[in-house]
């Protein structure tokens, strides 16, 4: 659906957890104050008493739960007693689990829901198999800071982003590739996760202020190329989209992430460079090799993948897309 053709509505309702408009991502929060220029009503939870905030959703024609687990499950009776008027959608991204409290909690959510929209869908569908609710794919996006400008400061590929046990690819590539070839950047760390009280998490703050939000797309536009990968649970994650919009050639592990970016139509020699852990010593080397000798083609991929990412993978762009599948909802 073309921008001018979306309706804009009073009557949607986006209830998310305190705190997204200072994480160390902007995208969400950005998607969010999208979502509000297109009418939509913001609610912050634990910023709004819950009894407000329920009888806001009462009076809705859809409501979307972003993430918003710990207020589903203490208003549980609530939130299931909505009148049948009221659509219910949940937006969902990490969706692996640790506790079983953490999976009932995302369970809990799908149950409720008549329309799921998710980042990582076929993960959704593998963990939680009795999930009847449609399931819709919302890839990340660049937020709006993530803009090219193709004028590398250095040969270096960038390796950035946690190093911790569910990357052995980064941890592998920090590991083995030359310092001359590589640059590692060390994650701040995130601070906590909005919405979920039992993530303990802690930031370095000197470390995230120096890497936070338009800071590290800024890191980004220094470096030529940047690894990136699934982890080990496949996800493509936020990173992939923000190194293409802003210039940086994605150098991406192919197992964890090519049939994904194939799926959203980037193509790999194209728009990315495609690697595995057997080969990425000398895959990185190349690309070294073919930034600094001024091969046309690291100037051909990273423009057609910023190019890409420009025209369908913005955070003005998705919350467009959520816009329309809640309309689509309420059609039904």
């Amino acid at each position: 659906m073309e921008s001018s053709e979306i309706p804009i509505t009073g009557d949607f309702v986006l209830c998310v957890p305190k705190g997204w408009s200072a994480y160390i991502s902007r995208e969400f929060h950005e998607i969010h104050q999208n979502l509000v220029a297109l009418g939509w009503i913001l609610v912050t939870v634990d910023e709004t008493d819950d009894e407000e905030l329920l009888a806001i959703v009462r009076e809705a024609r859809l409501v979307l739960l972003w993430e918003c687990y710990e207020i589903l499950e203490r208003q549980w009776k609530s939130f299931a007693a909505l009148p049948k008027h009221v659509a219910r959608v949940v937006f969902c991204d990490d969706v692996h689990y640790f506790t079983s409290h953490r999976r009932a909690q995302r369970q809990r959510a799908f149950d409720w829901a008549d329309l799921i929209l998710a980042t990582y869908p076929e993960k959704l569908a593998e963990w939680y198999p009795r999930t009847r609710a449609q399931v819709k794919w919302i890839p990340h996006a660049a937020a709006s800071y993530f803009t090219p400008i193709f004028a590398p400061a250095c040969d270096e590929i960038l390796l950035s982003g946690s190093r911790s046990w569910p990357y052995p690819f980064r941890q592998f590539c920090a590991a083995k590739l030359p310092s001359d070839v590589c640059h590692v950047v060390d994650h701040p760390g995130y601070p906590g996760y909005p919405g979920d009280s039992a993530n303990r998490m802690r930031a370095d703050a000197k470390a995230l202020a120096s890497l936070g939000g338009p800071r590290y797309a800024a890191l980004l536009r220094r470096y030529p190329a940047m690894l990136v990968c699934g982890s080990v649970f496949d996800y493509l994650v936020a990173k992939v989209f923000e190194g293409m919009a802003a210039g940086c050639l994605i150098v991406a592990d192919r197992e964890s992430l090519g049939a994904q970016l194939g799926a959203l139509g980037f193509r790999e020699c194209e728009d990315y460079i495609g690697t595995d852990i057997f080969h990425v010593v000398e895959d990185a080397a190349a690309v070294q090799r073919l930034f600094g000798s001024g091969d046309s083609r690291w100037a051909s991929m990273t423009e057609n993948a910023a190019r890409k990412v420009r025209e369908r993978h913005t955070t003005v762009l998705r919350a467009r897309d959520v816009h329309s599948l809640c309309l689509d909802e309420v059609k039904k």
